[in-house]
């Protein structure tokens, strides 16, 4: 319960009783052999879920179909959309920088260049998608 919450309710004289369903009332009214085996299972099952060794600490097997892949990689494997999403930012800070300093006209160009290089970017990533679609070779096929 809420720090708040506890005082307002110790200044209103209303005392919570929905503690009566929580874990810690349970504890408190359980037998000292009820005790002892729910602080066992405690040790024995977190509430964290077990990662297999061979996906958790990368066992060299390939599971899943799936490949290891990272933000470089996949940067490298398609760069205009890399650099269209630089020139929408940069685009983007232009026309901070231009309606902050009243620049309307400024302001205007810069929005229009923001939707340009927004348009580049979705091409590029279309085009990366469709180059990799016709490219693909499944591991099955190959053997």
């Amino acid at each position: 319960m809420g720090l708040f919450r506890t005082v307002f309710m110790n200044v209103a004289g209303v005392h919570d009783e929905s503690k009566k369903g929580s874990y810690e009332w349970k504890k408190e009214h359980m037998s000292p052999d009820q005790l002892a085996r729910t602080m066992d299972n405690q040790e024995k099952y977190s509430g964290v879920p077990a990662i297999p060794v061979d996906i958790g600490y990368h066992g060299g097997k390939n599971v899943g179909g799936s490949q290891q892949t990272g933000v470089i990689s996949n940067a490298a494997s398609n760069p205009g959309v890399i650099l269209g999403m630089g020139l929408t930012t940069a685009a983007l800070l232009g026309m901070f920088k231009s309606s902050f300093l009243g620049d309307k006209v400024g302001a205007q160009k810069m929005m229009q260049y923001r939707i340009m290089a927004q348009f580049f970017t979705v091409t590029a990533l279309v085009a990366g998608v469709t180059i990799f679609g016709a490219t693909y070779e499944d591991e099955a096929h190959q053997k």
